[in-house]
C-alpha cells in the first residue's frame, strides 16, 4: 500500500510507523542481514517527517547520516511511492538498489551516500550551507531546510563535533539535526562505554538543543514544528527513543542492534505490530 502525504491523526501515524516496522523486519530476514533496533527505533519519526507535511518534498532535504538505519529510510520511501513496495524483498541482493548502506544515485529519494558514521552530518552541514547561499542567508519559515537524522552511537566520531561548530559559526539555522538517542550501539549500551551528558555538550557547542519523546507521535510533531522556528542557529532535537521499539522481547536489548529474527521471532514480531 502506498500511503498519501497530508496531516494525518497521531493514531494514523503510529499506525503507519508500526507498517515501517514491519517493512523492516521483513526486509532484514529475507536478506539475512541488516540493523533492526535503530531503524524501529525511529519509524515514527520517519512517519511523521514523510506522512504529516513536515517536508516539502520538492526543496526540503533529508539526509540519514547512520547509514545502517537505511532499511527504515527505504521502507518510508517505499510506502510515499519513491520505490516499489514490492521492491523491498530485494534489499541487500546482489544488483538491488537497496544496498546495506544507502548510496546516492542508486536509490531514488537517497540525497547521501552514508557508511561511515559521522560523514553524513558533514554533507548536510555543507548542503544547508549551500541552501544559504542560494536562497538568502535572513530567516524564513518557508526556506528549504535540510534534516539530518544522526545515531547516538555517532556522536563518539570526532568529525560531527567539527560540523556543528562550523554550522553554528555560518548561524544555519536551515539545518536541524535529530539524533535518534535510543542508547544502543554494536553489543553495549552507549551509557557503558560514554560517561558524558550530551545534551549538555551539545548546547555548550553553540547548537540550539530541544528534547522529545521522539516515540510520543503528538511531542514529535510539536517538537519539529518548533524547530523549524528557530533563528539564527542550528537546532539539535535530542529524540529520545527505544532500541527497536514496538516489538516487546527486543526492546532495549543491544543483541538486537544488529541481530536478524528467525522465522518464529519474525512471525511475533508482525503479530504484536499489527495488533497495536
Amino acid at each position: 500500500m502506498i500511503y498519501t502525504l497530508g496531516m494525518k491523526t497521531a493514531q494514523e501515524l503510529h499506525k503507519l510507523a508500526n507498517r515501517l516496522r514491519q517493512d523492516v523486519l521483513q526486509m532484514v530476514f529475507t536478506a539475512g542481514a541488516g540493523h533492526v533496533a535503530g531503524p524501529l527505533s525511529s519509524a515514527d519519526l520517519f512517519a511523521v517527517l514523510y506522512f504529516d507535511e513536515v517536508l516539502d518534498l520538492k526543496k526540503d532535504k533529508v539526509v540519514l547520516s547512520c547509514g545502517h538505519y537505511c532499511p527504515i529510510l527505504y521502507a518510508v520511501l517505499a510506502r510515499s511511492g519513491k520505490l516499489s513496495v514490492d521492491e523491498l524483498k530485494n534489499f541487500m541482493q546482489t544488483g538491488s538498489r537497496l544496498p546495506g548502506h544507502p548510496e546516492r544515485g542508486l536509490t531514488p529519494g537517497v540525497e547521501v551516500s552514508a557508511g561511515p558514521l559521522g560523514q553524513g552530518v558533514s554533507v548536510a552541514t555543507g548542503m544547508a550551507l549551500g541552501m544559504k547561499l542560494r536562497n538568502g542567508r535572513a530567516y524564513s519559515y518557508n526556506s528549504p531546510r535540510v534534516y539530518c537524522v544522526l545515531s547516538d552511537g555517532e556522536l563518539q566520531e570526532g568529525q560531527v563535533w567539527e560540523a556543528f561548530n562550523f554550522a553554528v559559526a555560518s548561524k544555519l539555522d536551515n539545518l536541524i539535526y535529530i539524533l535518534d538517542r535510543n542508547g544502543i550501539q554494536i553489543e553495549h549500551y552507549v551509557k557503558d562505554l560514554v560517561k558524558s551528558d550530551e545534551t549538555s555538550r551539545l548546547e555548550a557547542f553553540g547548537l540550539h538543543v530541544l528534547e522529545c519523546e521522539g516515540n510520543n507521535i503528538s511531542n514529535l510533531k510539536n517538537c519539529l514544528e518548533n524547530a523549524k522556528q528557530v533563528q539564527g542557529l542550528p537546532t539539535m532535537i535530542v529524540m529520545n527513543t527505544v532500541g527497536s521499539k514496538g516489538v516487546s522481547f527486543m526492546e532495549n536489548k543491544p543483541i538486537w542492534h544488529d541481530k536478524v529474527p528467525n522465522s518464529e521471532e519474525l512471525n511475533l514480531a508482525l503479530k504484536e505490530l499489527n495488533a497495536e
